[in-house]
């Protein structure tokens, strides 16, 4: 074998072991929580995440935090649309096959799904403690899936 490709060979089994564990080590790569909340959605979520005692009326909503950020979520008639958030960016996007739209205001991302079964509304909020984090909001976000459409 001639030294030339001998040592394109050698690069090239570096660059791949390099990408490879470097990916495995990335925040983005890190195993998250599987949380399906009364068997009419599940969602993917860090792993430190901690539930907090709320109370609630008529709907099921749920809330997490840990020391970065706080999500809640409502599935019900009377979930928020958050309507105090219009002066953010708004984008639709598409959860799970539904229409819907992430709003993003400060340090805040909110998901609204203004329909998922009959007049049945979702909506989840992340709050971020220090900076907005987005590409976390939006994989939470995309993992939502619900059972009963």
């Amino acid at each position: 074998m001639s030294i030339k490709k001998l040592l394109l060979l050698l690069f090239s089994s570096i660059l791949f072991f390099s990408n490879t564990s470097h990916g495995e080590n990335s925040a983005n790569k890190k195993i998250w929580t599987k949380n399906c909340s009364n068997n009419n959605f599940c969602f993917m979520h860090p792993p430190d995440l901690q539930p907090v005692q709320i109370q609630i009326i008529d709907s099921n909503a749920g809330q997490y935090q840990n020391n970065y950020i706080v999500l809640s979520y409502d599935l019900g008639w009377y979930a928020s649309q958050f309507n105090e958030m219009s002066e953010g960016k708004i984008e639709s996007v598409e959860i799970d096959g539904l229409s819907a739209s992430i709003l993003v205001l400060d340090n805040r991302m909110a998901l609204r799904i203004p329909q998922v079964n009959g007049k049945v509304r979702f909506s989840m909020l992340i709050e971020f403690k220090k900076e907005l984090q987005l590409e976390q909001g939006r994989r939470i976000f995309n993992s939502i899936k619900f059972t009963d459409k």
